[in-house]
């Protein structure tokens, strides 16, 4: 007598994961890699953004007050760009206000975040973090900063 249950259950799993995002690509996955963004800018450490930079491509940068870069960097420069500026600005706060995510393709964070500038005066801004997917985790794109 054979025994169809290994059968079924392989038949289960596919169909579940047939509908689902690639492992480390869904929402969650995008709002943590997003709180590694904000734990970096709060915690004055660039290198804490590497997990969440892409091995290939480029980032685009429209900043202004966090620093003053505009232009794709690839993930060295990023870094060395955000370790110049966290040694001029504190970042006290940083808050995800809205996530939208296809879960596979895309994932677009809204975030406000509380500085004080490179002349030593407090603003808040909004963040716009755009993220695509990268060996299974999402990786940053773009980073556009606004005055709130």
């Amino acid at each position: 007598m054979t025994r169809p249950a290994p059968a079924l259950f392989v038949a289960v799993v596919f169909l579940l994961a047939a509908g689902r995002a690639t492992p480390g690509t869904g929402k969650d996955d995008a709002r943590a890699a997003a709180d590694k963004f904000g734990g970096a800018l709060t915690g004055a450490q660039a290198s804490a953004l590497r997990p969440i930079l892409p091995e290939r491509g480029k980032v685009h940068l429209a900043l202004t007050r966090l620093a003053q870069e505009e232009g794709s960097f690839g993930a060295s420069q990023v870094e060395a760009v955000f370790r110049d500026s966290l040694a001029a600005v504190v970042v006290s706060s940083f808050d995800v206000v809205r996530l939208e995510s296809d879960e596979k393709t895309f994932a677009l964070v809204h975030a406000r975040s509380a500085l004080t500038d490179r002349q030593g005066r407090p603003c808040r801004v909004s963040l716009h973090l755009s993220f695509q997917p990268e060996n299974g985790s999402w990786v940053l794109r773009e980073i556009k900063e606004s005055l709130e």
